[in-house]
């Protein structure tokens, strides 16, 4: 396969020489030299240390005018990507600077900076600052808001949302923006230089064209031809090899990745009592509870719940069934405070263990790393994150696959990584939205089992909803409810 592909890009060279050679033979070789006296011209040009100079001014004006767009272009990237009144702010600037022709631009503006450094960093910042915008804005608005909302009930404020979520997904965009933005800047260095420096290639060229210096122009262009290209495949080494390191893998899980937990399984189990000790047992109260979605279409509020009264003690097992889109995953929501009601109190815990009904695992984390997340920002020791985790996905019989991602685990491996996260941080209260569907019967019940076996250590109030509540008639614990009518109102089930 490599093979092929070395043949066909040395076939693709032959040809591009040859249409070369034929235009040269049409045109005249003054006014297109043939390749092998351009290359000859390039080879005499570049054994100057006068062109070297001129090369490093233009790479440095790139370098600089490229920091400049990818800085604020990634930061109105990221705001017009999450809110909608700064994106229409910016949205036509961004398009005007995209379509109009930069010499339509370019020139005003470098008579206003004057000539010398400035203007063609200016210059260049504006012709790459649209790319990295819009690149930004769509890998916002393709950030999954399944994992924000997970974050959000396993850790408290932004910077954890940040950096677990938002950055890992803009990485690709942003890369995209790096490799694409430097090659950009660096043709668009030709403009600014031509017009608005006294050095660099693209004065070089200038000065070749003015003077009618037909090989020194080719001769040039070739030189920028090329540090394109080279530049190019670089960054594309840069971020290909980046990509084959598991840099979702951090240090810390390397350097523990061989750690035993027996030898400081007393140590751990000590730990995690005490977290549990601490832990404020209260009872979840939702009263006179309602909910309603906007309804774009009827321009109206749609109402989904209403009236909700609804008490979980400690130690009690709150089971919810009913028809689907009812509401259940709506009320989950309530109590976990994604949602606010739209009358009506709730009063909840504030830790919370939620296994949610898709498996909302960080794709780009390992499964350590996803069942560690509720441990991450309580200021905890990384040894004691890695252990109580370990100590997790033992009990889940998931340790020999501590190290993997979640796209190499099976649905009923993710779901044990989920039952495993849920618990992690000693929750003061416990949410599970249809957690073992899509799994088989028997599948479901092994999991249950699982679910009420670590369920033990706990006396906290849990809320599960279940399309299969006979499933969960044997436990002494449950009570049963259904959600009925529309708008939904919570029963007790007979």
């Amino acid at each position: 396969m490599m093979r092929n592909k070395w043949v066909l890009s040395i076939t693709g060279i032959i040809i591009l020489l040859i249409i070369w050679v034929g235009i040269s033979t049409i045109a005249g070789s003054f006014f297109v030299p043939p390749p092998w006296v351009t290359l000859y011209d390039t080879a005499i040009l570049m054994s100057s240390m006068h062109v070297w100079k001129q090369i490093l001014v233009t790479f440095s004006r790139v370098i600089a005018g490229f920091l400049m767009a990818f800085i604020l272009g990634t930061l109105i990237g990221i705001a017009s990507g999450r809110r909608e009144g700064i994106e229409l702010i910016f949205k036509p600037i961004t398009l005007f600077i995209q379509g109009v022709p930069p010499l339509l631009w370019a020139i005003p503006l470098i008579i206003i900076l004057g000539m010398g450094h400035l203007s063609p960093v200016f210059v260049i910042a504006l012709i790459c600052f649209p790319l990295i915008t819009l690149n930004v804005v769509e890998g916002m608005k393709s950030i999954p808001h399944d994992l924000e909302e997970m974050t959000l009930v396993f850790t408290q404020g932004n910077y954890p949302r940040i950096k677990e979520v938002v950055l890992p997904h803009l990485r690709p965009f942003l890369s995209a923006s790096i490799k694409l933005g430097i090659t950009l800047g660096i043709k668009a260095s030709v403009v600014a230089e031509y017009f608005g420096a006294n050095n660099g290639i693209g004065f070089q060229i200038q000065a070749a064209y003015q003077t009618l210096q037909i090989r020194m122009l080719f001769s040039w262009g070739l030189i920028l031809i090329l540090i394109i290209i080279l530049t190019s495949k670089l960054l594309s080494k840069i971020i290909k090899e980046k990509d084959q390191i598991k840099w979702f893998m951090a240090g810390w899980e390397k350097k523990f990745k061989n750690h035993t937990i027996s030898s400081v399984k007393k140590d751990i189990l000590s730990l995690y009592e005490k977290m549990l000790s601490k832990r404020r047992i209260t009872t979840l109260k939702l009263k006179n509870v309602s909910f309603s979605y906007h309804d774009q279409e009827k321009k109206a509020p749609q109402s989904i719940l209403q009236s909700i009264d609804f008490t979980v003690s400690p130690d009690e097992i709150a089971v919810i069934s009913g028809e689907s889109g009812i509401g259940k995953t709506t009320l989950l929501k309530i109590i976990a405070d994604i949602l606010k009601p739209a009358q009506g109190t709730v009063q909840s815990p504030q830790k919370i263990g939620f296994v949610f009904q898709d498996d909302r695992l960080i794709p780009w984390r390992t499964v350590l790393r996803n069942t560690a997340l509720p441990l991450l920002y309580q200021g905890f020791s990384k040894k004691d994150i890695i252990c109580l985790s370990d100590m997790l996905l033992r009990e889940t019989e998931l340790k020999e696959s501590r190290l993997k991602v979640p796209d190499e685990l099976s649905g009923g491996m993710k779901k044990r990584v989920c039952l495993a996260r849920c618990f992690a941080s000693s929750p003061e209260l416990i949410l599970l939205d249809e957690p073992f569907a899509g799994l088989d019967k028997a599948s479901r019940i092994t999991l249950w089992n699982k679910f009420f076996e670590l369920l033990e250590s706990f006396s906290v109030p849990a809320v599960i909803v279940t399309h299969f509540p006979e499933e969960l008639e044997g436990s002494k614990k449950c009570t049963f409810y259904m959600l009925k009518g529309n708008p939904a109102k919570l029963v007790k089930s007979s």
